[in-house]
Parts: C-alpha cells; structure tokens; sequence
C-alpha cells in the first residue's frame, strides 16, 4: 500500500482536529500529512519519529545555549519542526500501526522541550538582553526555570491523580473521570481553547519572532504566564476534586 497525504487526512479523527490550533490545521497538519506518507512509504514508525523528536527538542533548546542571535533563530525553526513532528508521529500512530511505549516516547519529546526551553531562552536573554531586561539580569534566567517547572509540576500533580483516580476504580469506590479531550461530540470548553490556540501551537513562533528582534525575554515571560497559570488553575482544580471525593467517602 502506497500511502499518500489524503490518506492521513481522511484517517484524522474529529476530536484530534479539535485539538490543533488555528496556525497548526491551516499550516503545520498540511505539511505533517506529507511528511507522515513519505514516513510510512519508508518505514518509518511512529516511534522512531517522536524519539528523534526528542532529540530534536534538545538540540533546539541547546541553541539557546549559544550567545549568537542566529542560532537563537535556529533554535526556534527547530521548535517549529518539532511542532510539526509531533503532529507526524500522531497520523502515523492512528493511522498505520500504534507500537508499545508510543505513548511513552511522544510525551517524553514534549516534555524535553518544555522542560529545556524556559531555562534555556532566558539564559540567551541573560547575555543578549531584551525588551524588559537589560543583558546581565540573574532574573529572567530564574523567570525562565520557573516556566519550565511550572509546567513540569503541573504534569506531575496530573499524573498522581491520575494514578490514585485509577486505584480507586479498581476498588469499586469512584469511576474514572471522562476524558472530553478525544471525545468529538464534546463542545469546545475554555479550557481547551486555552491549550489549543496559547500552547506549543504558539509559542515557537513567539520565539521565532523574540529571536529576530531580540527580545527573547517576552518569549521566557509568555511561558511563565502561559505555564504557571496553568499550574496554578490545574492545581487548584485536582486538589478541589481530590477533597470532594475524600469528603464523599469518609
């Protein structure tokens, strides 16, 4: 079987498409659909692409890393074709053949690049300066880290009430909570919205631009309002859920 970009197209569930932002669906997914048939007429599994993804996510923060405005713009294209990537080894999990740990080597590929690109970014603001900060500012590098941990606690304390959620049904005591993000009869919430369109949808190219113009602090100060709001709203949600239930069952 030859596999073309109509083929992923067609295959690309309702609630996936839901969940790409506005620049993604127009631009990236276009381009994903290509690279995803090219993959697949190779052999090229899923997993191989989100692990190379990962290295991807690296090497796109370690150009942060450098003290040159043009590797600072190459960092961000990388993060660009991360983007892209991601979408890649998602058509080609649906679509061709989900392989054992794909769940597993796509988060680990967000999770680099989320994890490296806070830091990273205000340590290219550190010696380059920007808009809000002067070059030599200490704060924008801990500004920077306390983007990338934000959003690292925050899929930590998810996980954990995850994983307690899913002991309890086991027992009989509660049911596991829907998941309204893969289901496509499901309205858009604001939530969602959120995520989707003020995301890794977005924020490449907030850097892109930040890199051009030198203003790479406003890239480290959207994620730290981006990911530490999102901390800071999940938790209070997980937390407030977590006392209903216990209050419930005392």
């Amino acid at each position: 079987m030859k596999y073309t970009s109509k083929y992923f197209k067609d295959a690309m569930p309702e609630w996936k498409r839901k969940k790409d932002s506005t620049l993604t669906r127009l631009l990236y997914r276009k381009i994903s659909f290509f690279l995803a048939g090219v993959a697949a007429n190779l052999g090229i599994s899923a997993n191989a692409v989100s692990y190379f993804s990962a290295f991807l996510a690296v090497a796109a923060c370690s150009m942060f890393l450098i003290n040159v405005q043009l590797c600072h713009i190459i960092g961000s294209v990388l993060m660009i074709f991360w983007v892209i990537l991601d979408c890649v080894d998602g058509n080609l999990a649906r679509s061709v053949k989900k392989l054992p740990f794909g769940e597993f080597a796509d988060s680990m590929s967000s999770y680099l690049l989320v994890g490296f690109m806070g830091t990273t970014m205000g340590v290219a603001a550190y010696f380059e300066g920007g808009l809000f900060f002067k070059a030599h500012n200490p704060w924008i590098i801990l500004l920077g880290a306390l983007a990338s941990s934000s959003d690292t606690m925050m899929r930590l304390i998810y996980q954990k009430y995850k994983n307690n959620e899913r002991k309890l049904a086991d027992q009989g005591i509660i049911e596991v909570e829907k998941d309204f993000r893969t289901d496509g009869a499901q309205p858009m919430s604001l939530k969602m919205f959120i995520d989707r369109e003020f995301g890794l949808g977005i924020i490449p190219e907030i850097a892109l631009i930040s890199a051009i113009f030198k203003v790479l602090d406003i890239a480290v100060l959207y994620c730290l309002f981006y990911y530490g709001t999102a901390f800071v709203v999940n938790t209070v949600i997980y937390v407030r859920k977590a006392v209903a239930i216990s209050k419930k069952h005392r």
